[in-house]
């Protein structure tokens, strides 16, 4: 039998024995129990109680006073008569005659309000709590808002005692713990897929976080809470946490490969390791270890993103040296390196075209989409209009840029999906919304198009593969995405803790569900230690190579170069490979995205006078025939 609901059965039959039980003495699992029940009327009174909902009444408070009565003498009597105490002090629900229009179970998160007729409630409780569903019909809510546009909730006005103190008192805790448990008990929209039943998620993190001997073992606990909603969204902040995890990172980026942690990318100023080494210690430790113990910390909606957040949870940590051994072709070797903050910039900058035609005989294209701009989807087209296949790239994080796309591909107004959306003004109720994009074009593109993603496709990066893969001659290529599409909420607690959710249930045209599951690849292509080793996309290369039926290796395609970078005056650009007279045109946008200078040349070597520009970081986009060139560089004074 399961531990949990072993303790429960037993609690509830030992309640009079002076004995200690699964750990906790029986005063302190009537206390736990009596915690349960209370945090579920808490929630119904604030979400279903009209003067409740307005905000007038401090619920908050309300409900530490509760706990404060309950803690000090858990009795039945004293339980009650603290409920009492504060479904009172929300005042009449006033009498309603409107019928409440109760939604199919399919679109209904509050199915079960069996817990109201437990013997725990007094009558008089009883009545209160039944009264208040009964007389409930649909309101707006102070805790809750409409987002604009899909209309998901929003939970940023419920935010009392976020920053008070990292280590909140015990009461303020258990609100920590209310707050959210109520806030995705009513509104996450995938509460049904969720590994574990979330009342049995309550009763076990009830004694944890009510007994949490400090902040760390508060902060860890919650973090452990809330990886159980199973949501690749659902991400966890707070000072102590931070502290704990660790923000630097270290000078080499990971993926978790053929069940390997494999550095995937190295800052140039170190030499110590290389692309495709292979992780085996960190510290004197395994990394086998590491990432087991650190498993129950990791969010995600499934394996392969529980194994992305690992990565993160491995390799990241406060700022200095640390230990690291690594496995390659010439055997182990360990050594020391340095976490540092200002690895960011070079580690995840991305050069090259954003977009370009097959630098081969065959006649694709391909495009980044995570650097692909709304304002460069017309050119991309026009670049592409003869091509006979178009690569997506989506093994990233796209730019909104499918919104312009479907202008481009589909003849009409395309439904790509449908949500459910959480009721704010019935907290438990959710409806039908379908999401139709465009306008269309009476010359979509004709040719194939090829999708190609992994477990960094979440997101906006799902929708964009659901967007399309409506169109009628599509390949997907590449392995599981993340499974977690649908707009997220942030939510706001006592211990400056910020977490969130998906708060926007995504399913496709016909009803299929996402959540969890992702986008599923036609051809299901990974990579491998040893393409990581030779520099291979091995999606890619399956891409053109199996799908195109292109066997015409590319040419190297050399990266655009600029120099001096940072520079005074002259900054000189190189663009190898351009054709005789072909035009460069160069655009020079500020920090803020503005575009500040424009020039055009037909020479591939050639400079920009910038000595009137202020000093600062710039951007300069280099567009070429089919290609397109985003580099950053620094003005020094």
């Amino acid at each position: 039998m399961n531990h949990s609901i072993f303790c429960r059965v037993i609690v509830v039959a030992l309640l009079a024995i002076p004995v200690s039980v699964c750990g906790q003495s029986t005063d302190e699992a009537v206390y736990y129990n009596q915690l349960f029940y209370l945090c579920k009327a808490w929630g119904h009174a604030k979400y279903y109680h009209p003067e409740v909902a307005k905000g007038t009444i401090n619920w908050d408070n309300e409900l530490l006073d509760a706990i404060s009565s309950i803690k000090q003498s858990p009795t039945s009597e004293t339980f009650n008569v603290a409920l009492q105490t504060m479904l009172d002090n929300a005042g009449s629900t006033r009498r309603s005659s409107v019928e409440k229009v109760l939604p199919p179970d399919s679109l209904n998160n509050n199915t079960d309000l069996t817990w109201i007729d437990d013997p725990i409630f007094s009558d008089t409780v009883h009545h209160l709590l039944t009264d208040i569903w009964e007389n409930f019909i649909p309101h707006s809510s102070a805790y809750v808002v409409k987002s604009q546009g899909t209309s998901h909730p929003l939970f940023d006005t419920d935010d009392q005692y976020h920053t008070e103190s990292d280590f909140p008192t015990e009461s303020k805790r258990l609100l920590a713990l209310f707050r959210y448990w109520n806030i995705i008990h009513y509104f996450f929209p995938y509460k049904n897929l969720m590994d574990q039943d979330w009342d049995s998620t309550l009763r076990e993190f009830i004694p944890q976080i009510a007994a949490a001997n400090n902040k760390l073992d508060f902060h860890l606990a919650f973090k452990d809470l809330t990886v159980h909603i199973n949501d690749s969204h659902g991400f966890y902040s707070s000072p102590t946490y931070w502290e704990w995890h660790g923000n630097a990172i270290t000078p080499f980026t990971v993926r978790f490969i053929e069940n390997e942690t494999v550095i995937t990318k190295v800052i140039e100023s170190v030499d110590e390791v290389k692309v495709g080494d292979v992780i085996k210690a960190i510290d004197g430790k395994s990394v086998y270890e590491l990432r087991d113990e650190l498993r129950k910390y990791a969010h995600g909606s499934n394996d392969e993103i529980i194994d992305r957040t690992l990565n993160d949870f491995v390799m990241w940590g406060n700022n200095g040296a640390f230990g690291l051994t690594i496995e390659n072709e010439k055997g182990q070797r360990t050594f020391t390196l340095n976490r540092n903050f200002d690895y960011r910039d070079e580690l995840f900058e991305v050069t090259g075209p954003i977009f370009r035609l097959a630098k081969n005989n065959c006649n694709y294209g391909v495009i980044d989409m995570g650097r692909l701009e709304r304002e460069q989807v017309a050119s991309a087209f026009s670049t592409f209009r003869k091509a006979d296949a178009i690569i997506f790239d989506i093994k990233n994080y796209p730019q909104g840029t499918l919104w312009t796309i479907v202008d481009y591909i589909y003849r009409e107004p395309t439904t790509i999906a449908k949500f459910t959306v959480p009721d704010n003004s019935f907290p438990g109720r959710l409806s039908w919304l379908d999401a139709t994009l465009g306008r269309g074009t009476p010359n979509p593109y004709k040719g194939k198009i090829i999708l190609l993603f992994d477990e960094r496709t979440q997101s906006q990066a799902e929708y964009t593969c659901m967007g399309l893969e409506q169109y009628p001659d599509v390949v997907k290529v590449g392995s599981t995405t993340s499974g977690a599409d649908g707009n997220v909420s942030r939510i706001y607690l006592p211990g400056n803790i910020i977490t969130a959710a998906s708060f926007l249930g995504v399913f496709y045209p016909d009803f299929r569900p996402t959540q969890r599951i992702g986008i599923l690849p036609d051809v299901e292509v990974r990579p491998t230690i040893e393409g990581i080793r030779n520099g291979v996309d091995e999606v890619m290369k399956y891409a053109v190579k199996e799908v195109i039926l292109c066997d015409e290796p590319e040419l190297d395609i050399s990266t655009v170069r600029i120099f001096p970078n940072p520079t005074d005056d002259l900054l000189n650009y190189e663009v190898p490979g351009t054709r005789p007279n072909e035009i460069i045109s160069l655009e020079i946008f500020d920090g803020l995205g503005r575009k500040i200078g424009a020039y055009q040349s037909t020479s591939p070597a050639n400079s920009i006078n910038i000595r009137n520009l202020a000093a600062g970081t710039y951007i300069l986009r280099i567009n070429t025939v089919g290609e397109s060139h985003v580099q950053t560089f620094v003005k020094h004074k």
